[in-house]
């Protein structure tokens, strides 16, 4: 039988640091490993963010091009011509801020073109997925109470133009228009209690002007029909 050999208390405290060392060395291999792969994967997130960021604002160039010349054709009386100019922005460069003005003003070609289903679809599709420019949400709005006035909708109507006039708080010639505009589709409803209640608002807002005279004169037909 051999001689034993007995392990001393410092072969003992070197061979648990070897031990230690090793295990460190083991974990900082293999995280080493997944911190790498996931700075990698951070690159690449930020790679293809760079890239869609600069795909999407080069897309939106080329639209805003292509919305300017429709825009001209409009302007220009050619309304079957710029609707399918509208159209085709719409369906190649969709959730682009241009797709959104092409789906307002082709809105606005359909009234003009006497086609107010269309148009008041349009309309409500810009107001339903659209909205964040002043002016236009403004020309969707007018929009939309200028087709449901023309289909008799008049309280409907009057409606969306009290909206407008709240909406032009600070502009007090606009805001007077749409609550005259208000008072004009309640009163062909007819809804004797809103002519009333907002003839007394354009007198009220409007003293000394021509759109207190005639909220004048409509309150007092009210007053007969109450």
């Amino acid at each position: 039988m051999g001689k034993r050999t007995r392990i001393t208390k410092k072969q003992l405290k070197h061979d648990a640091l070897l031990e230690t060392t090793a295990s460190a060395t083991k974990f900082i291999e293999e995280h080493a490993n997944k911190v790498l792969i996931g700075v990698l994967a951070i690159v690449v997130v930020i790679v293809v963010v760079m890239m869609i960021g600069r795909s999407q604002r080069a897309t939106e160039i080329v639209a805003t091009g292509e919305l300017a010349t429709a825009t001209q054709t409009m302007n220009a009386g050619m309304h079957t011509q710029a609707a399918d100019q509208f159209q085709a922005i719409i369906d190649r460069y969709a959730g682009t801020r241009s797709a959104a003005a092409a789906t307002c003003y082709l809105g606005s070609i359909d009234f003009q073109m006497g086609q107010y289903d269309e148009a008041l679809a349009h309309f409500e599709e810009y107001l339903a997925r659209h909205t964040g420019n002043h002016n236009l949400d403004r020309t969707a709005l007018e929009g939309k109470a200028s087709v449901l006035e023309q289909r008799r909708d008049f309280t409907a109507a009057a409606a969306v133009y009290e909206d407008l006039a709240d909406d032009a708080s600070r502009e007090a010639g606009a805001r007077a228009r749409y609550f005259a505009a208000a008072v004009r589709n309640y009163r062909s409803a007819p809804d004797w209690d809103a002519v009333s209640r907002v003839a007394r608002i354009l007198i009220d807002e409007n003293p000394d002007t021509p759109w207190e005279s005639e909220a004048r004169m409509v309150l007092a037909e009210a007053g007969t029909k109450l």
